[in-house]
């Protein structure tokens, strides 16, 4: 009585282990596998964010850049964060130009001239951030300011990067 007592309750554990082992190969294997995808989507994304950022960076030597930088630190106003105050940046603006590329000559005797139109696109990116954002992502901001100043050079790559130096919010 004893053996077949413990033999219907090995057998009942066994029948459990097959039913347990079903549910987790079609329940849980199935959605482990769209959370795998949605992280390989995610880490593809990020790469290619980092090999755009390093297309503009990598490829030019020390020898090929100039630096030009704004005549006046910017003051910009930033958005409302979560506390309800207004907050401020300053900041001083540096471009570093490619002088190798073939528009080089054709924009950089404008840059003096165009000043106030990138001191414009460079406040309508700033201005889009909280104190936090832009404590945080300067160099998020940096990037932005440069492709919308590289649009407005006609999508040129004779600006590949942007520095926004000296910066203090308040």
């Amino acid at each position: 009585m004893r053996k077949g007592l413990i033999n219907t309750i090995i057998l009942v554990l066994c029948i459990m282990n097959i039913i347990l082992t079903a549910i987790l190969v079609f329940a849980v294997v199935p959605a482990m596998k769209s959370t795998t995808d949605l992280v390989n989507k995610i880490a593809g994304a990020i790469d290619l964010e980092k090999e755009a950022k390093q297309q503009y960076t990598d490829s030019i030597s020390i020898d090929s850049v100039k630096a030009y930088s704004f005549e006046e630190k910017m003051t910009v106003t930033l958005k409302t964060g979560t506390d309800g105050k207004t907050h401020y940046a300053q900041f001083s603006v540096v471009l570093r130009l490619n002088t190798e590329d073939e528009n080089y000559e054709k924009y950089s005797d404008t840059l003096s001239e165009n000043e106030k139109l990138m001191r414009s696109t460079v406040e309508d990116v700033v201005k889009q951030y909280t104190k936090t954002e832009v404590e945080n992502n300067r160099d998020i901001i940096e990037e932005e300011v440069a492709e919308a100043l590289r649009k407005m050079y006609n999508e040129t790559d004779f600006i590949y990067d942007v520095s926004l130096s000296d910066f203090i919010t308040q």
